[in-house]
């Protein structure tokens, strides 16, 4: 890959979760863009977020390290022992910032790891200092009401972490509308800011679709995701008799799920984690519809809703903000409020007796023009060209609060 040099020597990469396999990780895609511009060292945990085992260390081009830190282990997303990981995480990756940060030029920090963030940021001085908003937490993780105002110190000086370290960005990217318009109201007035979606590569298949309706899910099986209302729909006797659930991946609910499914004698095949694209594209291809329900949560355009895109899967959506929006604009599904048993019910059934052909194809041509990794990448190298070499061409946090966004 030819490199397009510039004033810094190097850059160092802060991704807690660095997928190297086959499925989309945004902070290997926008790392390797940096590396067309400057050599890049990625520092990561040895930690395996998704299948909960130690990491194999790897050496990945086109970077010139991946430096793994040993990262406590953790057996529930939804847990304090997965904070006191991360938390403990952000303070060794900032050791190893301290001790070495004399040969960086340029650091690029994902969030939700708000503390690791702020911590990176005041150590960076004038470095240029890149932020990415993949999630916003406290925000978007699953407290009760209750918990949230028992704990409203403490959550406020969480989300403090985060706008603190937007503040002090040079370079303010974020994989939604919703994500970027809040960050903008923290950003400095000089600050670069500007949405990418998360991209990946088409997921390619010939195989044939199921001859059963089938709705598959993609990921994480946790508590966010609005699997109650979905197993209640296809216990209906005319959804039960018609149609199936593929669930690909593991987590937190994957007994109770699988339990559930069981009991209610609903269809369904389970996969569980599948990070082989070609095995993957099969069994997206042959289904007709992903499952994209989520309980509550707003704003981020997510991995999944990219995977089913990427195998020109309709979604059937509860997730509000961005995704909301590009459905009902673009014809990529149907949309329905979380827990609503009726929309969820009414929304399936409309795909499944108007069919999904027409759909589907929507789905494609968006993600070619909108969501495709070669597309993502050549919007981002343009971003870094304008912005790593100190031009002002690029979209300031004004003009994004004045409502104006660029495609």
């Amino acid at each position: 890959m030819e490199q397009r040099m510039i004033d810094a020597r190097r850059a160092l990469v802060f991704a807690p979760f660095f997928i190297i396999g086959g499925s989309a990780s945004r902070p290997r895609s926008v790392a390797s863009v940096l590396a067309e511009f400057m050599p890049v060292d990625v520092l990561t945990g040895d930690f395996d977020h998704v299948k909960k085992v130690k990491l194999e260390h790897r050496r990945y081009e086109p970077f010139e390290q991946v430096v793994y830190l040993e990262v406590r282990p953790y057996r529930s997303n939804v847990s304090p022992a997965r904070l006191l990981s991360h938390l403990l995480f952000a303070f060794d990756a900032t050791a190893y910032f301290r001790r070495n940060r004399d040969r960086y030029d340029v650091v690029y920090v994902t969030v939700p790891l708000n503390v690791l963030a702020w911590l990176v940021f005041k150590l960076a001085g004038k470095r240029t200092k890149i932020i990415d908003i993949v999630d916003i937490w406290p925000d978007v993780l699953p407290f009760s009401p209750l918990l949230r105002r028992i704990l409203a110190p403490a959550f406020w000086l969480w989300k403090w972490f985060f706008k603190s370290a937007v503040a002090m960005a040079d370079l303010v990217m974020a994989v939604s509308d919703e994500f970027i318009n809040e960050a903008a109201a923290y950003a400095k007035d000089s600050a670069k800011v500007k949405r990418f979606y998360i991209g990946r590569e088409r997921l390619e298949s010939l195989v044939a679709k199921q001859q059963v309706f089938t709705i598959a899910y993609v990921g994480n099986i946790g508590r966010l995701y609005d699997f109650d209302t979905l197993v209640d729909v296809l216990t209906d006797d005319d959804v039960r008799n018609s149609m199936q659930f593929f669930v690909i991946g593991n987590g937190d609910r994957q007994k109770w799920l699988l339990n559930e499914l069981e009991h209610r004698k609903i269809r369904h095949q389970f996969f569980g984690v599948v990070f082989d694209p070609q095995r993957l594209g099969e069994i997206l291809r042959s289904c007709h519809v992903g499952f994209n329900g989520y309980i509550n949560t707003t704003a981020a355009f997510s991995y999944k809703a990219t995977t089913y895109l990427a195998a020109g899967l309709p979604l059937l959506n509860s997730m509000t903000g961005d995704l909301q929006h590009l459905v009902s604009e673009h014809g990529l599904g149907e949309n329905y409020e979380g827990g609503n048993r009726h929309q969820l019910r009414d929304s399936l059934l409309r795909l499944y007796r108007n069919g999904t052909t027409a759909v589907a194809d929507n789905c494609e041509r968006f993600f070619a023009l909108r969501v495709e990794s070669s597309k993502i990448a050549v919007d981002i190298t343009e971003f870094f060209s304008k912005n790593l070499d100190g031009s002002s061409k690029s979209i300031s946090p004004a003009t994004v609060r004045a409502g104006a966004q660029d495609e």
